[in-house]
């Protein structure tokens, strides 16, 4: 200990207290301060005793124990297991069976149609709901992230990624993640309703003119129900079109979501305007035989991005 006006201090390997006094000088300061730091690798240790608090037990003792089992770190990477169609089965009791979205069984097998289920097929069942999203092109994993709404780490932790970029063609699994409405339905089988309950008179496909007697293609379905019965619009949409044509007579054209259209022909009454939405079974013409017809029906017609479709694939 120095005192005496110009300054004091103390050392030892685990306290030490410096005081700025009257003469200190920048030398002294400078020494002391480069002693201090000399010892501060020795300074701070823990003093000798128990390893625990006051009034705790040495933690060692839990160190030691085996009743304490530290939890296993979540997997949330997707696996995969594979199941064999029974008959009987449908797309929508699998995904029941497994605890699953109806879109992950449908997407991550890459079904465009539920009527394509067969006894024997062998489908990968993930351990996790969520889609497969392909990449059309170059992107990141946030990119992708934000288009589902989801945190980038869940896809990154599901698919094992090394790199948030992500190639072209490349596909992932998309935790949760769910397939839009309309392409659900539209797979599924019940993107559309019947617009009038009857008896189908003439199919999609090639037939026999019921008047030339000639072989042509029928872009429809016939459907044939009484004079004036009702018919209703399958999906919510917007009127197109209505009016008259010497083949069709009175017909509805509508335009619904996603490329979709749909048409009614030889109707007897029109009872929506162009313009108009229209919700699904709301009434919008009457069965008629107006124009090329043989007897009361309804020719229904279904387009999708102006390509004509066999309606009995998008009918419940």
């Amino acid at each position: 200990m120095e005192t005496q006006g110009r300054m004091a201090r103390h050392f030892d390997r685990y306290n030490w207290v410096y005081y700025v006094g009257n003469g200190s000088i920048l030398k002294r300061l400078i020494f002391a301060v480069g002693s201090m730091l000399l010892l501060l690798g020795s300074s701070f240790r823990p003093a000798p005793g128990p390893l625990s608090a006051i009034g705790g037990a040495d933690i060692r003792d839990y160190a030691n124990s085996e009743e304490i089992v530290m939890p296993e770190p979540e997997d949330k990477l997707v696996k995969y297991s594979v199941y064999e169609v029974k008959k009987g089965d449908t797309l929508s009791g699998i995904a029941d069976q497994f605890d699953l979205s109806l879109d992950t069984i449908i997407s991550v097998n890459g079904f465009t149609s539920a009527k394509s289920l067969r006894p024997g097929q062998l489908l990968k069942i993930p351990n996790q709901s969520g889609i497969v999203h392909v990449a059309q092109s170059p992107v990141s994993v946030n990119d992708i992230a934000d288009q589902y709404h989801i945190n980038a780490d869940r896809i990154i932790e599901a698919n094992g990624l090394l790199s948030e970029q992500i190639s072209a063609g490349k596909p992932l699994f998309i935790p949760d993640a769910k397939l839009p409405a309309t392409t659900l339905r539209e797979i599924s089988g019940t993107l559309f309703r019947w617009p009038v309950r009857g008896r189908i008179t003439s199919w999609f496909g090639w037939r026999k003119d019921p008047f030339t007697g000639r072989r042509t293609f029928h872009n429809a379905i016939d459907i044939a129900a009484p004079y004036g019965a009702s018919i209703t619009a399958p999906m919510e949409g917007r009127v197109a079109e209505t009016g008259y044509s010497p083949i069709l007579g009175k017909y509805i054209i509508m335009s619904h979501s996603s490329g979709w259209k749909t048409l009614y022909g030889h109707l007897s009454e029109i009872l929506v305007q162009e313009g108009q939405f229209v919700s699904t079974g709301k009434l919008i013409g009457r069965i008629g035989t107006t124009g090329y017809s043989t007897g009361p029906h309804v020719h229904f017609e279904i387009m999708r991005n102006g390509i004509l479709v066999n309606p009995l694939n998008y009918l419940p």
